[in-house]
């Protein structure tokens, strides 16, 4: 089973929350820019995607938000087709400041 995962939070811009998820699970992240949601970064362990993104496409305009249900978190962290879902998200939960918003599975 595959998991993916959806964090934000509220107190840190995406530089800050690159740095320290990257030191808690041994990532290398890579700043990327996309025409849609502009910059942000990116860390490919095999078959897994962790990408840190701005959740308004046009910064500062909230009403382009791409998680409009959380609305409030200006920064997430997206954890993709990971098969260490719940040992991902217990390290990534001793962050103070990042929570865990969504969870889905797929076979």
């Amino acid at each position: 089973m595959k998991y993916y995962d959806l964090y934000g939070t509220r107190d840190m811009t995406r530089e800050q929350l690159q740095h320290i998820v990257g030191a808690a699970l041994e990532l290398t992240f890579r700043a990327r820019h996309s025409s849609f949601i502009g910059d942000y970064y990116k860390a490919d362990v095999g078959r897994e995607i962790f990408a840190i993104e701005p959740n308004y496409v046009d910064e500062g305009d909230e009403d382009d938000v791409l998680e409009p249900e959380f609305a409030d978190y200006p920064v997430l962290l997206r954890v993709s087709r990971t098969e260490r879902g719940d040992e991902i998200r217990n390290a990534l939960l001793g962050i103070a400041g990042l929570e865990h918003l969504r969870r889905d599975t797929r076979d």
